[in-house]
């Protein structure tokens, strides 16, 4: 793999790409390639979908390492009583 380095990217290109990478839960590089190669190709990058791998390592990175808040069972939040009813 090769590093692409880019310097002075405008403030709403930068603004935008961040915006695209967080609603489709990517990091800022993962956008930036495939908004580039969907350009390269002709083609919408907000079509373009994470790999399972992609996705597989942004929850390793993101949110697995996230604290418990909450110590209940899910049958606790759910509200269902020692025998299996809902209470």
């Amino acid at each position: 793999m090769h590093t692409l380095v880019l310097r002075n990217v405008p403030d709403d290109i930068y603004r935008q790409l961040k915006e695209s990478a967080a609603i489709h839960r990517r990091s800022m590089t993962q956008e930036a390639i495939l908004s580039l190669q969907a350009g390269l190709e002709g083609q919408d990058a907000s079509r373009a979908r994470a790999s399972p791998e992609e996705t597989l390592d942004w929850l390793r990175r993101e949110v697995w390492p996230l604290p418990v808040l909450d110590r209940r069972t899910d049958d606790e939040i759910l509200g269902y009583n020692t025998d299996g009813h809902f209470a």
